[in-house]
C-alpha cells in the first residue's frame, strides 16, 4: 500500500510539473494554439511511444534476460554433472545388464552431432536393469554422501522452471530415500527388489537425458569443456582422459 500511495504522489508531482511547464509557456509566448496544437501532436506519438516500448525493447530485454537465465541454469548443470552426475550414471550402470550394447552408441563419434536421435533411443530402449546384479550398498552410500549437494540444487530459484533437470532431481531423491530406509539391503523379497530396480531405472534414464543436453550444450558453447567431457564419458568404461592419438 505505500509503494502504491508513492507511486501515486510521483505520479501527480510529473503530471503538476507538465501543466507547470504548460501554462508559463503560454504566459511567456502568449500563443495557446500553438502549444494546444504540439500538445496534441504530443498526445498522438504516445501509442507509437509505447508500441514501440512493449514490442520492440522489451522483446528484447526478455530475450537477452531468458538467454542470461539459461546460461545461468547450464552452468548449475555443468557442477553437478562434475561434482556427481557423471559418477551417478557410471554408479546406476552396474545395474543395467544391456549396458554392453548400449554404450557402444555413446562414442566421441556419436556425441558432436545432434543429441536428438540418441535421446529418443535412450527412450526407446529396452532397459534391463535389476537391483539385484550389482551392490546396493555401494550406491546407497555414494546416493546418502551426494545428498546435501543435491538439496542445494533443488534450492537454487534458477532451476524452478527447468521441469526435467527437477524431475531428474526428485527421482535421484527418491531412490536414496528408498535405500537409505532399508537398514539391511541383503536377502530383499523379489517384489521389494522389483520396486527399487523400477526406481533406479527411472532416476538412471532422466540421468542420462540430461547428460546429453549437458554434453550438446557444450558442444555448442564451450568445446575445450566438451572435450575433456567426452573424455571423462561415464559410458566408456576408461579413466584415462589423455589424448593419445
Amino acid at each position: 500500500m505505500k509503494n502504491l500511495k508513492n507511486t501515486i504522489l510521483v505520479a501527480l508531482v510529473i503530471l503538476g510539473s507538465s501543466i507547470g511547464i504548460y501554462v508559463i509557456q503560454i504566459l511567456i509566448f502568449n500563443r495557446t494554439q500553438d502549444t494546444a496544437f504540439y500538445l496534441l501532436q504530443d498526445l498522438a506519438f504516445i501509442p507509437i511511444q509505447v508500441v514501440i516500448v512493449t514490442l520492440v525493447f522489451n522483446k528484447l530485454l526478455n530475450s537477452r534476460e531468458k538467454q542470461q537465465k539459461i546460461k545461468r541454469i547450464n552452468v548449475i548443470i555443468t557442477t553437478f554433472f562434475i561434482e556427481a552426475g557423471s559418477e551417478m550414471i557410471e554408479e546406476m550402470s552396474s545395474f543395467d545388464g544391456k549396458f554392453d550394447s548400449f554404450r557402444e552408441t555413446m562414442t566421441i563419434k556419436d556425441l558432436t552431432g545432434s543429441m536428438a536421435p540418441i535421446k529418443k533411443r535412450v527412450r526407446e530402449y529396452d532397459w534391463s536393469v535389476d537391483s539385484r546384479s550389482a551392490d546396493l550398498k555401494k550406491l546407497k552410500k555414494f546416493l546418502i554422501s551426494k545428498k546435501a549437494f543435491l538439496l542445494t540444487m533443488l534450492e537454487n530459484n534458477n532451476l524452478i522452471e527447468h521441469d526435467s533437470f527437477t524431475d531428474m532431481l526428485w527421482a535421484i531423491f527418491h531412490i536414496t530415500d528408498e535405500l537409505q530406509c532399508r537398514e539391511n539391503l541383503a536377502g530383499l523379497p523379489p517384489s521389494d527388489s522389483a520396486h527399487i530396480s523400477i526406481d533406479i531405472l527411472r532416476a538412471y534414464k532422466l540421468l542420462i537425458l540430461e547428460w546429453l543436453d549437458y554434453i550438446g550444450y557444450l558442444s555448442s558453447d564451450y568445446p575445450y569443456l566438451f572435450s575433456l567431457e567426452v573424455r571423462k564419458n561415464p559410458f566408456i568404461g576408461s579413466k584415462d582422459v589423455r589424448i593419445l592419438t
